[in-house]
């Protein structure tokens, strides 16, 4: 996920005070990220990750608690992989994408709140794939790459 692209949508929507405040944790970790102050914008992404795991299913736009999941995960591994951690990066990413599939699957979760899942995983997919393309294969994105929704059983190859 490109900072560009959380930025926009960062700056794009507006919520209630949770979602408010989220916000506010991301563009700040951004803004130190692009400074290139990577510990003190660690502790501003890992906030926004917490608030966006305590909204997902509370918030009342489905698709926005969700997109928010994402962001936060994906600014957190563009951190790490900056920070010279990429496998912890890739744990991350396979993490959320894993996350988004089981909620797909999930009858305890609204139906709004599966679709907008399943939508999302489109971008985590992605993610993984563009991991693995600048970074060189990992067997947990190997892994996840496998349970995509598209295939009726996993495969060790990518499609």
């Amino acid at each position: 996920m490109t900072a560009t692209w959380v930025k926009g949508w960062v700056e794009s929507t507006e919520g209630g005070s949770s979602m408010s405040h989220w916000k506010q944790q991301t563009r700040e970790g951004n803004r130190l990220f692009d400074y290139g102050e990577y510990h003190q914008a660690l502790a501003h992404y890992q906030q926004a990750l917490w608030l966006a795991r305590q909204q997902l299913v509370q918030w009342h736009d489905a698709d926005e608690a969700v997109a928010a999941l994402v962001v936060a995960h994906h600014n957190l591994a563009d951190l790490l992989v900056a920070m010279t951690l990429p496998d912890r990066a890739a744990d991350l990413l396979c993490y959320v994408h894993d996350c988004l599939l089981a909620t797909c699957h999930s009858p305890a979760c609204s139906s709004r709140l599966r679709e907008a899942a399943l939508r999302h995983t489109r971008t985590t997919r992605a993610e993984l794939l563009t991991f693995v393309q600048r970074h060189g294969s990992h067997a947990g994105i190997m892994c996840s790459l496998g349970h995509c929704l598209c295939q009726s059983e996993p495969s060790s190859r990518l499609h």
